[in-house]
């Protein structure tokens, strides 16, 4: 064998092992689009009258509208399947409705008054944001480990 023939062995090889990583990786890519994609991020927050209050920031990080239906707190657990501590009538500053459609790469901050959650005698897990059509986000944060010790 000539050393010709050896490198279009190798080359057609490598472009054959090229196109095999590439449509493994576009399949992937496509499983992964039709699919929600919450982020969520507890957060401290200073109302304008200077009370502190808490915050649950959503992003929608799919490639689709959703619609964030409800937010809150996991609690003796990190599933929304046990009880959990969903914000009732959460504060939007922006003065939009609650439940809110999200766009695509679009975000929502919701914030309440951590009291709301004091001396509920359970531990407080990770927060959650949860779509209409019950795809569920969760979310941790320093803040949020802040937030636990002070209910517990």
């Amino acid at each position: 064998m000539d050393v010709a023939g050896s490198w279009k062995e190798i080359l057609t090889v490598g472009i054959a092992l090229l196109g095999a990583v590439l449509g493994i990786m576009n399949t992937w890519q496509a499983i992964s689009s039709g699919r929600v994609r919450l982020r969520v991020r507890p957060a401290y927050a200073i109302g304008s009258n200077g009370q502190t209050l808490f915050s649950i920031e959503i992003v929608n990080l799919s490639n689709f509208p959703v619609t964030a239906s409800e937010v809150g707190f996991t609690m003796n657990g990190n599933s929304i399947h046990k009880p959990r501590a969903a914000v009732i009538s959460p504060i939007i500053l922006d003065g939009g409705s609650w439940p809110r459609r999200l766009e695509a790469r679009e975000a929502v901050s919701v914030y309440f008054d951590p009291r709301y959650l004091a001396g509920s005698g359970r531990k407080i897990g990770r927060a959650y944001a949860r779509t209409a059509c019950g795809e569920v986000g969760y979310g941790m944060s320093e803040a949020a480990k802040q937030l636990q010790e002070i209910a517990a």
